[in-house]
């Protein structure tokens, strides 16, 4: 088994239980959106510190919530799981880096989808929320964590909010 570059015990500052994970998620993602609506004026800009813009900081948690949504329902279920390859994540100057997969598009997500797009996705990821127990032996690779179960997954969607909002609200100010 290869090694996780990350210790999946910090994630539990986002709740112990799955009722907690789900009042921390919806906080997260509460957080997250009033900091977009803020951005419209610099939506396209690409951000002071930053490599992204903030259309495509949203489409970066787009492209990552909408992925961990059916692996939460996969986890959940009975259905089989195969095995994934187990690729550690890389890191840049210390800083966690996407995956390809999960990569925005050069210009982002247009301010003119934001509002539809947030709220399908929301809606998704609340039900899948909804459905979470703790299942500690269905477990699915991530690249920096190491084997999660669907309540970690879930933490590590609204610790990547947490992230995202405050990077986007530091290059606000910068």
């Amino acid at each position: 088994m290869t090694q996780s570059l990350q210790d999946p015990t910090v994630l539990l500052i986002m709740g112990r239980t799955p009722d907690e994970v789900r009042a921390r998620l919806a906080a997260e993602l509460d957080a997250f959106e009033a900091e977009l609506r803020t951005r419209q004026a610099d939506w396209s800009v690409t951000q002071p510190g930053r490599e992204w813009s903030p259309a495509q900081e949203a489409e970066h948690v787009l492209l990552i919530n909408e992925g961990i949504t059916r692996l939460v329902g996969l986890l959940m279920s009975d259905r089989e799981l195969r095995p994934l390859p187990q690729t550690p994540g890389v890191l840049k100057e210390g800083r966690r880096q996407a995956p390809a997969h999960t990569l925005p598009s050069p210009h982002g997500l247009a301010w003119a989808d934001l509002e539809g797009r947030w709220a399908e996705h929301r809606t998704r990821l609340e039900a899948a929320a909804a459905q979470l127990r703790d299942v500690p032996e269905r477990t699915m690779w991530h690249p920096f964590y190491g084997e999660l179960d669907a309540l970690n997954w879930m933490r590590m969607v609204a610790g990547h909010l947490d992230s995202h909002r405050r990077l986007l609200k530091r290059s606000a100010g910068a």
